[in-house]
């Protein structure tokens, strides 16, 4: 091996070549919890179109559970109401008919209506929370093959992150689903918040 001349300029050595940075707008297949670590492991995640159905069916089922307080508290209350008749010049005010009505009725009709919201929550707590966290999937997830994981472990949430997961769901609405239209991973925030993923699973 010759060696350098003193006095003589070290020619430099030959750089590294730098590492390759990772490609903008995709999913980063080494971090915990993304969609390309995810599929790697778990399944093949679901797009914002293969969401929207599953998530019509809970819609469905929470409005149809609630749709029988709604209606029998609705006649109760018409029911309870008291007849009027016209009892003014030029017809500008009404007097209520003596004996009609029923205060007891408007009562229960009320009581009804404040059911339909109780009932609501406890199919939406029932099927969007205690059933993921038993299954994975909601009735609608369950009818469309989709389940919903733990982004890093792949396993059933747990209920304090299904619970959570819901909050955000709810109170973000709109917002938290187009999210996942801007999201590298195809999150909702509810899905950010939650720690979760849906990826695709067997419809039996």
């Amino acid at each position: 091996m010759t060696e350098p001349t003193p006095g003589a300029p070290v020619p430099p050595s030959a750089p590294l070549p730098p590492s390759a940075p990772f490609p903008s707008g995709a999913s980063d297949p080494n971090r915990p919890g993304s969609r390309a670590w995810v599929e790697q492991r778990y399944g093949r995640t679901a797009d914002f179109s293969d969401r929207i159905l599953p998530g019509i069916i809970d819609g469905l089922l929470s409005f149809a559970a609630a749709l029988v307080p709604l209606v029998l508290g609705i006649i109760c209350l018409i029911a309870g109401t008291p007849d009027r008749y016209d009892c003014g010049a030029y017809s500008y005010s009404t007097c209520e008919v003596p004996g009609s009505g029923s205060g007891a009725l408007i009562g229960l009709g009320i009581l009804l209506l404040f059911l339909t919201f109780v009932v609501s929550l406890a199919v939406v707590a029932w099927n969007r929370v205690w059933r993921v966290t038993k299954t994975g999937q909601s009735i609608g997830k369950k009818v469309t093959g989709l389940k919903i994981i733990d982004a890093e472990t792949g396993g059933h949430p747990t209920l304090g992150s299904a619970a959570l997961r819901e909050l955000v769901h709810q109170f973000a609405g709109i917002i938290s689903w187009i999210w996942m239209l801007i999201d590298d991973d195809d999150r909702t925030l509810a899905d950010i918040v939650g720690k979760t993923h849906v990826i695709h699973a067997d419809k039996s």
